[in-house]
């Protein structure tokens, strides 16, 4: 397998007669693969400017107050299902269709599917997201589309998994690279929960909906935002590297491990509730175990880097993946530590979890398909990176908008639960906390002015990069 991933590493040398094409590339379906990145790009700029203006509320609560479609708790789903359902997995999907062609040594299988699936997911996201700004809303975490919306988005998965499933069954490459095992799990576990919190979770009351819903949410991070992830960078290190991936075996004790521990952790959301303590603490015990996926993937990471380490200083790519490795490691200690008895009490009804939320889906996941971008579009449109000063700047805006964002965020909630556990009155709190969501919002607009250059960069690779046979990776 490694000779594999390092033959989907190579490229011809360029050379003045070298053709300025795509055919670097010719088993993907660069068309699909665009569909897919531009869907995400939009969704990526709605997104987090959503969350921008969501936490200008907290600073100014009168701001738009009296219109019911700007309200707080509208552009919050807004901006969380934008981000989760839009950006991190369109982006994603994106890179599927270009990975998987590559490890299997065939093109995508049925083409027509990826299009509707890509047709499907889209329309869903538009009523869904509409919905929510016209009073439709299930009322449930990350199951708030409405069941129009959630019916197109379901195809379109469906539709997805589908194509890339007979393209993995009918591949020219023996063996399965990890990436594959990833992807297809994640796609597998997502079908069964996409529809176990959508249509099922909703008919449920009491503490069996809690419970019911606090496994679909965490798993949607869990079984698709992970392993959708973790396949990006799985595939991303050795071809960046030309280094063969450290260790095969390692990262399937990882999969398995992932497999097997975070299925049961969703209850640690509900400590101290109706929900039975055996319950409960099978989801500590797993939030905990989840120390072993993290490791194996930062072990692989670091053994594929080995004498490649120049990579980091000199490349953007490179700069996200690590940096991501770093976050992933830093929230696998958040995670299992907030699963705690002893320490859920202090962060639990604070901001301590959103920053905690934001470390996962945009310190680890969101940076890896940055990368992912900066990767694939240059090799597909046969041109180098518009701008490598843009991409810098993208790195760095969100690098430190991110950096503040995430300590306010963590310090705020730490300040507020102490209080609360101290019986001061939650309006007092809020007093307090009034100075750290200025500084919050600072890290926000930051953060998107970043994805904003970001977005402008792999357009104008896509029309303006000047042609290349062997782009660079930046």
């Amino acid at each position: 397998m490694a000779g594999a991933i390092h033959a989907h590493a190579d490229v011809a040398h360029e050379s003045k007669d070298a053709p300025i094409t795509a055919v670097l590339e010719p088993l993907v379906n660069k068309n699909i693969v665009y569909a897919w990145v531009f869907a995400a790009l939009f969704w990526v700029i709605w997104g987090p400017w959503a969350g921008f203006f969501t936490s200008l509320k907290f600073n100014f609560p009168w701001l738009l107050a009296d219109q019911y479609w700007t309200m707080y708790g509208v552009m919050r789903i807004s901006h969380t299902q934008s981000v989760s359902y839009g950006w991190f997995s369109m982006g994603t999907i994106a890179m599927a269709h270009y990975m998987v062609p590559k490890l299997c040594g065939r093109p995508i299988f049925k083409p027509l599917f990826s299009w509707i699936g890509v047709a499907c997911w889209n329309v869903g996201m538009i009523m869904g997201i509409g919905g929510f700004h016209i009073g439709f809303n299930q009322g449930l975490e990350m199951a708030e589309m409405n069941w129009v919306a959630d019916l197109f988005v379901a195809t379109g998965l469906v539709c997805v998994l589908v194509n890339l499933f007979l393209t993995i069954a009918n591949r020219r490459e023996p063996k399965i690279y990890v990436s594959l095992w990833y992807l297809m799990a994640g796609f597998t576990w997502t079908a069964l929960n996409y529809l176990t919190g959508n249509f099922l979770a909703p008919l449920t009351t009491g503490a069996n909906s809690a419970a019911l819903n606090g496994f679909f949410l965490h798993n949607v991070v869990g079984l698709w935002v992970t392993p959708m992830g973790v396949a990006t960078a799985y595939y991303l290190m050795p071809v960046v590297t030309r280094n063969p991936l450290y260790s095969h075996k390692l990262s399937m004790i990882g999969f398995w491990a992932l497999a097997f521990f975070y299925p049961f952790t969703g209850a640690h959301h509900y400590l101290f509730s109706p929900i039975p303590d055996w319950v409960e603490t099978i989801a500590i015990v797993s939030s905990m175990m989840l120390i072993v996926p993290v490791w194996t993937v930062l072990a692989n990471f670091w053994g594929t880097m080995r004498g490649r380490w120049d990579l980091f200083a000199n490349t953007v790519t490179m700069k996200l993946l690590i940096l991501g490795a770093v976050y992933y490691l830093t929230t696998c200690f958040q995670g299992p530590t907030q699963a705690l008895r002893a320490l859920q009490p202090v962060v639990h009804f604070t901001d301590y979890v959103v920053g905690h939320a934001h470390l996962a889906l945009f310190g680890v996941f969101s940076l890896w398909t940055m990368a992912a971008f900066y990767y694939i579009v240059p090799k597909l449109a046969g041109r180098e990176i518009y701008s490598v000063g843009m991409a810098r700047a993208t790195f760095w805006l969100t690098f430190f908008g991110f950096l503040i964002m995430a300590l306010i965020l963590w310090i705020a909630g730490i300040v507020q639960g102490h209080q609360l556990i101290n019986n001061v009155d939650w309006p007092d709190t809020l007093d307090t906390n009034a100075f750290y969501w200025h500084l919050r919002t600072v890290g926000g607009f930051l953060m998107d002015v970043g994805m904003l250059f970001f977005v402008y960069n792999i357009v104008a690779t896509m029309f303006w990069g000047k042609p290349s046979a062997n782009p660079r990776v930046v």
